[in-house]
């Protein structure tokens, strides 16, 4: 009997493409007014800081306590109520104890508005030469993503990717198995378990409002967050560039646009600090920028980087030469920092982007970015039935979701007082009018009724799209016409149903920006730290930017001269070999992948492929045993194979060896480092049959 294999092994990615939108707004001004951040010298002390803070008639408000002790400088912001950024620096560059006084910069997020809102693929990670936005993409000129995942490892530890940039909707069912939990923090407790400064920072923490909740002030961090490491094969939505990788949130913008320097600043000086505690952070995602240099924040990621954490940092959106018109975080340039601009679907620089021959490191995929966004701002599939008649509806923003609610429905008039929610709405639905109170007001009443759904008829005509203003745990709650209203009273008293439901298409959307390219570069790092996990940060960021494709295009618009590649950052030789592979069996990569190291009859690349050992013969994928097994008139017939753990294995038989032939014989077998074994039943009713085993990806 023939023992076979599989020489090439696949990954298929189910992907849902939906759209959507967004708008940025400008700043007036990079900073905030009677603010500075403030680095005092070396042999000044915190109270002698605070002191001198107190000198010039401003308070201490803010210190950077890891990032001091760190650096031997106290660091802080100081804050005025009477008097102006620059009478503070003026005062404080003139302070014998100050170092370095600087504005508290606002930056902004790097993403802009699409021009179409509906594609069909994610071209980044595979293009076929679809075409996307009416434009046709180039076949090939993608990350080169599936073929690096055939050559990744099965199991790593932990890695962490920590996103400073809006929030990120942490209920999102498509990043929600892939956020990074705090081991030493129980949530809600309203306590600072880990004793890291940060209460209840389980999943992150909010730098702009110095509070837990990490909720998305817009979209951005979310769609972020979904590029670098969105869950994979789930059959839902999109897949990350390391759909393996754990998020960790860092908010650093209450509004969705601007951050501030002072949060940027915490939240680096946090991720840094959590590395020192063994939280595996390799890479840290900077979607930002403006046109202020902070030698605080170069220093805060500077100390990021000493602890092992590469920066990533879009190139920003102006359409301009980085190299004669700075932007920052982008130009600080730093030793642990790679900055990216934006590419097109057939691999030229995209006309937003901004670039660089000495600044801007590589580029990467940055329009038509397909990814997710908050589910609270999504549209909802929302309807209210009676029997066979249906009422349109739409869900309110922030509302409550379900696949279905039918209860009682109570007729609460127009819910503004707690007096109009008869008993009888509690675990019912309660219908109310529209008024002069707010959507928020009027659910709120009717949820401290008991009511399970809020209906909230138009008291003029048509349809409204309403708001609950806010994130929070609120009921199921849908607008409808005035006329449905009508409708609907006649149905008090009666049971019918409400429905708000997620539509998994809707919780997607495309963004251009180098924005969207910098996380695909961020996500390539994780793979990186995932596949060879003992590199420095110097090692990492060498074998991302080493081993990019040279683009035409690109050639003196980014140092590298090329796009981002994941499958060269796996296998920089391009034998078929992952690195990692080579150098765990063989001490170093370059290995020939035709040779038989041992003898067993299996090349080198049939041995990474089976998941066996190259330099063991005993180790090899083979059916080692056959045997006939009564089984009353007729003899089953049974074959046996060593296994791998955690490899699948499939036995296959044929009748006629014709490349077609081929049949699964009974379910997949998962190894687990013993023998296996399959049988088939029907053997001896033929006169001949062939059997192979094949590796299943």
């Amino acid at each position: 009997m023939a023992a076979w294999m599989v020489r090439a092994r696949r990954i298929s990615l189910a992907l849902a493409l939906v759209a959507g939108q967004v708008g940025i707004a400008e700043a007036a001004r990079d900073f905030v007014e009677g603010e500075v951040i403030v680095t005092w010298r070396p042999s000044t002390s915190l109270n002698t800081a605070k002191t001198s803070a107190g000198r010039h008639s401003a308070k201490f408000a803010k210190h950077f306590a890891w990032l001091s002790d760190h650096h031997k400088h106290v660091m802080g912001v100081v804050r005025s109520t009477t008097q102006s950024t620059a009478a503070l620096i003026q005062q404080f560059q003139n302070d014998p104890d100050v170092l370095i006084a600087e504005p508290n910069h606002i930056y902004h997020v790097a993403s802009l508005q699409p021009n179409d809102t509906y594609y069909s693929n994610l071209w980044g990670l595979n293009n076929t030469g679809q075409t996307v936005n009416l434009t046709p993409g180039t076949s090939g000129d993608d990350i080169r993503f599936t073929a690096a995942w055939n050559l990744a490892r099965k199991t790593s530890p932990e890695v962490v990717v920590a996103v400073i940039d809006t929030g990120l909707d942490a209920a999102h069912p498509d990043i929600v198995a892939n956020l990074w939990t705090n081991p030493g923090e129980t949530a809600g407790n309203n306590l600072d378990d880990d004793a890291n400064g940060r209460i209840d920072d389980v999943h992150g923490f909010n730098f702009a409002d110095n509070n837990s909740n990490i909720a998305d002030s817009s979209e951005h961090g979310t769609h972020i967050a979904g590029t670098i490491a969105a869950t994979g094969n789930n059959s839902l939505g999109v897949i990350g560039v390391d759909f393996k990788a754990h998020i960790m949130a860092l908010k650093a913008s209450n509004d969705g646009t601007y951050f501030l320097s002072s949060a940027i600043i915490e939240a680096l000086q946090y991720a840094a600090m959590m590395k020192t505690r063994g939280v595996n952070i390799v890479a840290i995602n900077a979607s930002f920028g403006g046109i202020s240099y902070s030698s605080a924040q170069a220093a805060a990621i500077q100390a990021a980087g000493d602890t092992g954490i590469i920066f990533c940092a879009a190139a920003g959106n102006s359409s301009a030469n980085n190299d004669t018109t700075p932007t920052y975080p982008a130009n600080y340039r730093l030793n642990n920092m790679i900055v990216v601009a934006a590419s097109t679907q057939t691999d030229s620089l995209a006309g937003f982007s901004n670039y660089g021959a000495t600044t801007v490191d590589l580029a990467a995929p940055g329009t038509n970015i397909f990814s997710l966004i908050p589910t609270w701002i999504a549209t909802t599939a929302a309807a209210v039935t009676k029997g066979a008649t249906s009422y349109a509806a739409q869900g309110m923003t922030y509302a409550g979701t379900t696949p279905g609610i039918t209860a009682t429905l109570i007729n609460c008039g127009t819910g503004n007082s707690a007096g109009e929610f008869p008993a009888a709405v509690q675990n019912n639905l309660a219908l109310i009018q529209r008024g002069t109170e707010t959507f928020a007001t009027k659910v709120t009443n009717a949820m401290n009724a008991g009511a399970k759904g809020a209906i909230i008829y138009n008291n003029v005509t048509g349809m409204f799209l309403g708001t609950l203003g806010t994130l929070g745990t609120w009921i199921p709650a849908v607008s409808v016409s005035q006329a449905d209203g009508a409708s609907l009273l006649a149905w008090v008293n009666t049971p019918l149903t409400l429905t708000n439901a997620l539509a998994p298409a809707n919780i997607y959307q495309y963004l251009d920006g180098t924005s969207m390219a910098a996380p695909h570069v961020t996500g390539a790092v994780a793979f990186a730290a995932m596949n060879f996990p003992s590199e420095s940060v110097t090692q990492r960021v060498a074998r991302v930017l080493n081993h990019i494709t040279p683009v035409a295009a690109l050639s003196g618009k980014v140092r590298s001269g090329g796009r981002l590649n994941l499958l060269n950052i796996v296998d920089t030789d391009a034998n078929g070999l992952p690195d990692w592979w080579e150098t765990d069996y063989f001490g170093t990569s370059g290995v020939n992948p035709d040779t038989d190291a041992d003898g067993d009859g299996m090349t080198n690349l049939q041995e990474y492929l089976a998941g066996t050992q190259p330099k063991n013969p005993a180790s090899r994928l083979a059916i080692t045993q056959t045997a006939f097994i009564p089984n009353g008139i007729n003899r089953d017939f049974r074959l046996t194979f060593p296994s791998v753990s955690g490899i699948i294995y499939r036995v296959e038989f044929s009748d006629t060896l014709a490349p077609n032939s081929w049949t699964t014989l009974g379910a997949d077998l998962t190894g687990n480092g013993a023998d296996l074994q399959a049988t088939d039943q029907a053997a001896s009713t033929h006169l001949r049959r062939f059997y192979r085993v094949r590796v299943i990806p």
